[in-house]
């Protein structure tokens, strides 16, 4: 994985045209819990230093933000709906993105370089199947795409509830038996993976980051709730066509 500055670029081999990324919070100008980069304008934040850290990203100018609601909506760029947990972009400056702090975050690109798009997939993203949505917005076939799943909670981070856990019990290994009754592991990024592979996307990527064990790094809303921080920010995954 390359870090540069605050930014950290997927390990793919992608067209030379496709610009991707994820935000880390090392850098901006956000103080106190948002300490860092935080790029969310819905957290409490001031919005001052939020429109300063966003300005600080690469291609700032060109980054279309989702208000993010936990669903599997998925939009296509250019759009004036921006009420979606997923975009679709096949057109040059129009970049895809999606915050996050322990949810997945997807970034998808075909192997010619013309279609792009990021997907939020939190647990009720996943069920919901928004991959799935998404990819079936690209043209051709899903085995000449590449995706690459980005900095998100382990699954020894990650305790969830029977009831929860039981949601995605059809996906090898991603629960294993908690420490305390009726508590289980889930492994987001695991979930996110099978589901790209039952897709017959061609081309998958792991970035094994960590959001909560690497706290000092990106957001974790988890381990902001475990210490008592009232709030925290969040990361962003971009994808574009330059």
């Amino acid at each position: 994985m390359k870090q540069l500055n605050k930014v950290i670029t997927p390990a793919w081999e992608c067209p030379k045209q496709i610009i991707a990324y994820t935000s880390t919070r090392i850098g901006g100008v956000s103080v106190g819990d948002y300490a860092g980069c935080n790029v969310g304008d819905h957290v409490g934040d001031n919005p001052d230093a939020v429109a300063l850290n966003r300005a600080s990203l690469p291609d700032a100018e060109r980054i279309f933000w989702l208000n993010q609601v936990h669903g599997n909506h998925v939009v296509r760029l250019p759009s004036k709906d921006n009420q979606a947990d997923a975009a679709y972009s096949n057109v040059k400056g129009h970049y895809c993105a999606v915050m996050t702090a322990d949810c997945v975050p997807v970034l998808i690109c075909d192997k010619k370089g013309t279609q792009v798009a990021a997907v939020h997939a939190g647990w009720k993203g996943l069920h919901l199947n928004i991959i799935q949505k998404a990819v079936a917005l690209f043209s051709g076939q899903p085995s000449q795409l590449m995706a690459w799943i980005g900095p998100a909670i382990c699954q020894r981070c990650y305790e969830v509830n029977r009831e929860l856990a039981q949601l995605f019990s059809a996906y090898s290994g991603a629960i294993v038996a908690g420490d305390k009754p009726d508590k289980y592991w889930l492994d987001l990024p695991a979930v996110a993976q099978q589901q790209l592979s039952q897709l017959n996307v061609g081309h998958i990527v792991q970035s094994r980051l960590c959001t909560y064990c690497n706290n000092d790094t990106f957001y974790s809303h988890r381990y902001a709730t475990h210490h008592q921080y009232a709030n925290t920010g969040r990361i962003v995954s971009v994808i574009g066509l330059r």
